[in-house]
């Protein structure tokens, strides 16, 4: 066995073949893509790592497996699945990511072609592996389901590294209540309120990080810099980079994608000049303008013509909703299974309280914030379809 010290979980304990697959170039790519992307323009520590994070989901379904009682292949399978179930993430984490699901494929497509380059490194099956990264078994859960090694890795190791105290979660008594039900992860009903501070964590984490505004502008403006980017480039080649070749390449490009990335290298960020949230529009209105703006590139383009500036001097940020609709936690008491919400308030209260965080903006350059508020509420008045608007 070999040990690595983590800063959260301790040392973390590798047999043979775990470690020869975290020497694989594949593994190592990781160490240099950061899990927060930009997050560190605002929170200067949080430059933590995929590799970190899949060591420690890798750890995590460990002692999922142990509470579980499974055999010792199917603990093998989970912490196999939770070392490799990030490793097809491309360069600056979610921002690529978004990229390739519009383009048609997701990270666990890609990670589960990692899991076949390298079935010549460990002894389980292949298949079950790829089953448990896109979560389809019913022990698959535990890496990639509602509460899972994943959510609660990356919640208390993004706390961690930013500086941030809202990622406190009980995971021992989480983890020590899971159950198998049914062919599906339960939980027993002692756990509720380690659940609740787990779902109060992720709904702090998500307005003070994940949500902040200034991480969130240099998000998209990075968005708007690799969607040029792919003009001339493949999405397949930017998933295989890391953060480190696509800065070079991004600084390399030429356009609108280099000008917007030198922005951001500089932290020259865009400036909000209209947002549209609760306090001004309808929720009603927000889903009808996240349901019409299925390409934000047009009304881009649109606001940026009414505003006779460049197109990439607009970016439109447009509302998502809560995702706190789509969680499906079940508990387990006197041998009934049912929903987390008929044991507790909390989801209904923090679906509401997210939808405080929900908002159209969208982002200029300082000089230009004026012209593109009075453009953006003119053009995008046609995206409300909602009557007393």
């Amino acid at each position: 066995m070999t040990p690595i010290r983590d800063s959260l979980h301790g040392y973390i304990e590798l047999n043979k073949e775990e470690k020869r697959i975290l020497d694989t170039a594949e593994m190592q790519r990781l160490r240099r893509i950061r899990q927060l992307g930009l997050s560190s323009l605002v929170y200067p520590s949080a430059t933590h790592t995929r590799f970190q994070h899949s060591l420690g989901v890798m750890y995590l379904a460990g002692e999922f497996a142990e509470s579980l009682e499974v055999n010792d292949e199917r603990r093998r399978e989970l912490r196999l699945a939770g070392l490799l179930h990030d490793s097809g993430h491309g360069p600056f984490s979610h921002a690529s990511e978004m990229l390739a699901e519009r383009e048609g494929f997701s990270h666990e497509e890609l990670s589960c072609e990692v899991a076949e380059r390298l079935e010549d490194y460990y002894s389980a099956d292949t298949d079950r592996i790829k089953k448990i990264i896109k979560g389809e078994l019913e022990i698959g859960q535990v890496v990639a389901g509602d509460i899972d090694s994943d959510r609660m890795d990356y919640l208390l190791r993004d706390a961690h590294s930013s500086g941030l105290e809202h990622g406190n979660i009980d995971t021992e008594t989480i983890i020590r209540l899971a159950q198998i039900d049914s062919r599906r992860l339960v939980f027993n009903h002692k756990a509720v309120q380690a659940l609740e501070s787990l779902f109060t964590a992720r709904f702090h984490m998500i307005k003070s990080l994940y949500k902040h505004h200034a991480s969130a502008i240099a998000e998209k403006m990075l968005q708007r810099s690799l969607k040029d980017f792919l003009n001339d480039n493949s999405i397949d080649r930017l998933m295989r980079m890391d953060d480190y070749e696509a800065h070079c390449q991004l600084l390399k490009s030429e356009g609108s994608s280099k000008r917007i990335y030198e922005r951001i290298t500089n932290r020259k960020l865009y400036k909000r000049s209209l947002v549209w949230d609760e306090d001004k529009i309808s929720r009603e209105t927000l889903r009808n303008i996240e349901d019409r703006i299925d390409e934000p590139g047009k009304v881009e383009q649109k606001i940026a013509e009414e505003a006779g500036i460049k197109t990439e001097k607009v970016i439109v940020d447009k509302p998502e909703t809560p995702g706190i609709n789509d969680i499906d936690v079940k508990i387990k008491k006197d041998g009934e299974v049912k929903p987390f919400s008929e044991f507790s308030p909390i989801p209904e209260t923090l679906r509401e309280a997210e939808w405080r965080t929900v908002s159209l903006k969208v982002y200029t350059p300082e000089n230009h914030r004026k012209v593109v508020s009075d453009a953006a509420e003119k053009i995008l008045k046609d995206y409300t379809q909602v009557s007393g608007f």
